[in-house]
């Protein structure tokens, strides 16, 4: 997606203790020691390999995808009669990750958007309609939306997909928390890998079967996926599964499967890596020349791998595989 216009936001906390007494998951000793330093948040639940995150738009009840591939957020607009939300024209086109399709872009404000003891307020989003002929939201019920890179960003947002908990801290960024983050997770097994934001997209460094390469880190991804043009330079061989891939405003793309010895995300190894491989955009991939990406490190390693993200940092955990 190309720039778009962006308003600040303001953060409400609520009471660290209710936070607390509240959750329906005990906090891990990361999450305690994140909470200690003055964040808040809110639990999610992951349905099959997408992260949906419950919340109240101007007081009507609904959720949104965690997306870190997403540079802003996003109201569908089959969701803003529910929000009681309006919209302004753009002469936007709609951009995803296959593409860029012929819908122009809204823009909507949500006056309150309430999450676990944490309210945003007047939140500036993109809108814009789901991805037709079904598509990842239709098919495990529909989502309202995309939390996405910018909210996670401004308020240096730890994503602890490990223990389902999003947090965030009123003032952004805290100083010295990253150092805390880092020695409580690496004495538990986890690898630190550093992020990068390129074009506005999260960005690490990979090695795909031996072939360097940067990857955009995209919780919104149902499965990793690696650009077939990439894949062929890669010499990763693969099948036709038959099925599609469905994007915001573009037509479906054929998916390949492709299996290969090694794939790193950083220092961290996947071993006999399983990815998905298709067209992806030109543009996403750096139809510019600069920072090219080769595909998408998506939720299902995301997932297994207990990904704990630290915007304070710009820093991604991953650990051994749990048998």
């Amino acid at each position: 997606m190309g720039q778009l216009i962006v308003v600040p936001a303001s953060l409400v906390l609520a009471s660290l203790f209710a936070f607390a007494a509240d959750a329906a998951v005990p906090l891990t000793p990361l999450d305690a020691f994140v909470v200690s330093r003055g964040y808040g948040g809110a639990q999610f639940i992951q349905f099959q390999n997408t992260y949906r995150l419950p919340m109240t738009a101007n007081g009507k009840a609904g959720d949104l995808t965690i997306d870190t591939g997403s540079p802003v957020s996003i109201i569908l607009r089959e969701s803003l009669k529910k929000f009681g939300l309006g919209q302004e024209a753009t002469e936007e086109s709609v951009h995803g990750a296959f593409g860029k399709g012929t819908e122009r872009v809204g823009l909507t404000t949500i006056q309150t958007l309430a999450m676990g003891n944490c309210t945003l307020m007047n939140v500036r989003a993109a809108v814009m309609s789901e991805p037709r002929s079904g598509g990842l939201y239709r098919m495990y019920g529909s989502s309202d939306g995309l939390l996405g890179l910018r909210e996670m960003l401004k308020y240096g947002a730890v994503l602890d997909i490990s223990n389902h908990l999003l947090l965030v801290h009123p003032g952004g960024k805290v100083s010295g928390l990253s150092e805390g983050i880092r020695n409580i997770l690496t004495k538990q097994g986890y690898t630190p890998v550093d992020l990068t934001i390129v074009g506005g997209h999260l960005h690490v460094s990979a090695v795909a079967n031996g072939r360097p390469c940067r990857l955009v880190v995209d919780t919104g991804a149902f499965f990793t996926t690696l650009d077939e043009e990439f894949a062929r330079q890669a010499h990763l061989g693969g099948y036709n599964t038959g099925e599609y891939f469905y994007g915001f405003g573009t037509k479906a793309r054929p998916i390949r499967k492709s299996e290969f010895p090694e794939l790193k995300i950083g220092d961290f190894a996947i071993k006999n890596a399983s990815v998905t491989v298709t067209q992806l955009d030109f543009d996403l991939r750096g139809g510019d020349g600069k920072s090219p990406a080769a595909g998408l490190l998506g939720a299902d390693y995301l997932g297994i791998h207990g990904a704990i993200f630290d915007f304070n940092a710009g820093r991604l955990y991953l650990r051994p595989k749990k048998h």
